[in-house]
């Protein structure tokens, strides 16, 4: 794979070439994001080819005569890399049929560095008992076995164990599955046939698709349809040589439609395409990086830090792409760096070099992961190159020592565990780390590390340090003599303190202490004229240095705002026209006249997301006093938590609005007309006292894009009408403890619902729906208790 090295210098540098780009405005650019990634897991397109299996897969889960005390079975889906065991599970676990037989359904991947029975065990029990994900203390394995086993016994499970590489990992595993002897099921994904030695189980086999099915699915993923096929002659002329390319491996075939629906569909493109695949032996997944343009490359291997198969949060690899300097802004300045970076994400998504592994309510990917054979190959490939060193169990040995300098550095141990030989750290640039340890001891060590790092020369070069996850880290006092620092990441950390000398990093463009204990910050991080990202829990500032006033650079560069309090006394008040260029911005307030903040949000035309929270001093709930926000075009997502003193006026919300929630706003007037003339409305979410009223209505014609529907705690609803033709989008409903909720009508005419949830609502009202709704619409209930391992 010599392509990968025109990218990677001797030194292990990435090298980037310029950036080309449109001349888009932010807000197209956020528009055309939120249109083509709005598509959730496209279930229609990944069955092709794999009718069959599915039917028999859902044939041995369901049986049609099962004895009610039918022992636990297992049954082993075998397959080459790339052959689509993973996405036959997916397709089978997710169907309405799977979820209605099972009440309890539990999802696990073995195959990154990170496998440990136990952490197997804790990301388990999170998916089977939700409560118990919310424990601040460690949980003792014994007590996490006989938890989850409690569970599992109770309903009937299915649990899918994808891609257990080696029968030794299954073996460590099977003891913490119970046989219920209710027809319990458990799914193992593997290519390794040998698995089957330790566990009684059947055998599903998955091949490759012939030429037909083979064909089909390209058809799907480069997005032509097959009865267009007669008027393309750029198809039939190399439709076998495409086929002979991709050999009936599924994960090849959407990689050459992904590669190919970026082309031309000329016969000159797609030619030179086919011919390159000859320079790299006719591998596909060789042919599809060869492909990508030079400045995304970096960023798709960049990905090789993270775990095999864990779901990386958008949010988190974006900005470390930017922080890095793998993404840049437009060479205009039409596009930031934030958009170019949400732009690149989506063409390795289309090119189907990225999965998308979560999505937002609003149709936009949260979470992602590289297919596990494009990983296997790709991660190692860069990682012996010196892109990156992995400091895992098989370098963990006394001596070791990798073979080149490291700059950047992915920690897969525990949080105590960090390397300790000067040679990790004389050239780092850049440590990320992804320890097992989140519920248990405070991580001490890290300090130890950085203190090695900051005094291994006059100046530190790290500008990297990212412990998203790790319990509770040390870090030393001296943390501000890393002066080259730009992204301080803390979230999730429950980190109860960071030093003052945060405020001495003169180069820090992010820093995120959100989920966590710190609940105030210095005044002086106000002075740090590099700040773009600054994501915090809801810290008030008591006074402010007076050069933050004076000097007009201070606050010019920031972008995000998140989880700041102010009062009527706070200091942040005339400072707030400092901030001009704001993307993001979650802000609770208490203040008895709001005009000075309302002016200063008025001119904030660049926001996308907006979350307002009004609280009285006493700690109940104030109010919200609104104006006009018509001229925020760009502003996508608005959250509102306070009384509004006055009904909703459509005029007056953002006209691109995508997502909305509301709560205990207190309208006494059905806000559903109003909201439902939103044109891109894509999730709606009423919760606690948002409204009063007893009766609430969706007219005809309402709310044309809306995907998501949740309505929470309306205590006085007790009607509620849809009318025929409103929500004609409508995929997911949950309804949550409305007690007094009696009667729901025209639900039945929604054709698109795929899911409905309800939540602590009376018997009487579910029997109702249940009779009510069409049978193809799968319906959850949930009954929220207390986990016993918090009590």
């Amino acid at each position: 794979m010599a392509q990968i090295e025109s990218i990677v210098g001797y030194n292990g540098n990435i090298s980037r070439s310029s950036l080309q780009t449109g001349s888009k405005t932010t807000q197209q650019q956020q528009r055309r994001r939120g249109i083509n990634s709005g598509s959730h897991f496209d279930e229609d397109k990944a069955v092709v080819g794999f009718e069959d299996q599915v039917r028999e897969l859902t044939a041995r889960l369901v049986p049609e005569q099962e004895s009610s005390q039918a022992a636990t079975e297992v049954i082993l889906l075998v397959g080459e890399g790339g052959s689509g065991k993973t996405t036959l599970a997916r397709i089978v676990y997710g169907s309405v049929r799977i979820k209605r037989h099972f009440k309890n359904r539990v999802w696990v991947n073995v195959s990154n560095y990170l496998f440990r029975a136990r952490d197997v065990m804790f990301a388990m029990l999170k998916q089977a008992d939700e409560m118990a994900a919310e424990a601040e203390e460690p949980i003792l394995e014994q007590d996490m076995m006989s938890r989850l086993s409690e569970l599992l016994r109770a309903e009937r499970y299915l649990i899918v164990v994808d891609d257990v590489g080696a029968p030794e990992v299954w073996k460590r595993l099977s003891d913490v599955f119970p046989n219920s002897n209710n027809g319990s099921r458990i799914v193992i994904t593997t290519r390794n046939a040998n698995v089957a030695a330790y566990a009684t189980s059947s055998t599903l086999q998955i091949g490759r698709l012939n030429n037909e099915e083979s064909w089909e699915l390209f058809l799907k993923n480069v997005c032509i349809e097959e009865g267009n096929l007669n008027d393309n002659s750029v198809l039939s002329t190399f439709k076998e040589r495409i086929l002979k390319l991709c050999g009936g491996l599924p994960l090849a075939i959407i990689l050459m439609g992904g590669l190919l629906s970026m082309k031309e569909s000329s016969h000159g493109d797609w030619a030179r395409v086919i011919e390159n695949a000859n320079s790299v032996s006719g591998d596909v997944l060789a042919l599809s990086y060869l492909e990508l343009p030079s400045h995304i490359k970096p960023c798709f291997l960049h990905m090789g830090l993270f775990p095999k198969a864990s779901e990386v949060p958008v949010r988190r690899l974006l900005q470390l792409w930017i922080v890095e300097q793998l993404v840049t802004p437009s060479h205009l300045g039409e596009l930031a760096a934030e958009d170019v970076a949400d732009m690149y994400l989506e063409e390795l998504i289309n090119r189907n070099m990225i999965e998308v592994a979560r999505w937002r309510s609003d149709g936009i990917p949260k979470a992602c992961c590289m297919p596990g054979a494009l990983y296997d190959v790709f991660t190692q490939k860069a990682a012996d190159m010196g892109l990156f060193h992995i400091n895992c169990k098989s370098h963990f040995i006394a001596g070791y020592q990798p073979p080149f300098a490291v700059k950047r550095l992915a920690s897969y141990l525990g949080s105590n565990n960090y390397p300790s030989s000067d040679y990790y750290i004389q050239n780092l640039c850049s440590f990320v780390s992804f320890s097992t340890q989140r519920r248990g001891i405070p991580a001490v060590e890290i300090g130890k590390f950085l203190n090695k790092i900051i005094l291994s020369r006059d100046v530190a070069w790290l500008t990297v340090l990212d412990l998203e996850g790790v319990y509770k880290p040390r870090l030393p006092k001296t943390l501000g003599k890393l002066l080259n620092l730009k992204y301080l990441g803390l979230r999730s950390t429950l980190s109860e303190f960071l030093p003052e000398s945060v405020c001495d990093l003169p180069c820090l463009e992010m820093l995120d202490v959100k989920h966590t204990m710190i609940s105030t910050l210095p005044s002086s991080i106000w002075m740090v004229k590099s700040l773009r990202h600054l994501y915090m829990d809801w810290i008030h500032f008591g006074d402010l240095p007076n050069q933050v006033s004076s000097d007009s650079h201070l606050l010019a560069k920031l972008h995000t705002l998140w989880g700041l309090s102010i009062s009527e006394q706070s200091p942040m008040l005339n400072i707030l026209n400092k901030i001009t260029s704001l993307r993001k911005l979650g802000l609770k307030f208490s203040l008895a006249s709001q005009e000075l903040m309302n002016n200063w949000i008025s001119q904030l035309t660049n926001l996308q997301t907006l979350r307002l929270r009004s609280v009285k001093k006493s700690g109940e709930r104030g109010t919200i006093r609104l104006s006009t926000m018509a001229d925020h075009q760009n502003l996508l997502d608005l959250y509102l938590l306070g009384v509004l003193p006055r009904p909703i006026n459509f005029k007056h919300l953002p006209p691109n609005l995508k997502v909305l929630t509301l709560s205990m706003t207190q309208l006494r007037k059905d806000p559903m007309q109003m909201l439902g003339q939103l044109p891109y409305l894509n999730v709606l979410r009423l919760f606690a006292d948002c409204y009063l009223g007893e009766e609430m209505s969706c007219r005809s014609g309402g709310f044309p894009l809306l995907h998501v529907l949740k309505v929470w705690k309306l205590i006085e609803l007790k009607e509620w009408t849809v009318e025929e033709g409103a929500m004609p989008c409508l995929r997911e409903l949950e309804i949550r403890a409305c007690k007094s909720l009696e009667r729901l009508n025209g639900l039945r005419e929604v054709t698109t619902l795929k899911e409905l949830i309800l939540t602590n609502m009376p018997s009487h009202f579910t029997t109702d729906v249940k009779e009510s709704i069409r049978e193809d619409v799968f319906i959850k209930e949930n009954k929220w208790k207390p986990c016993p391992l918090l009590a």
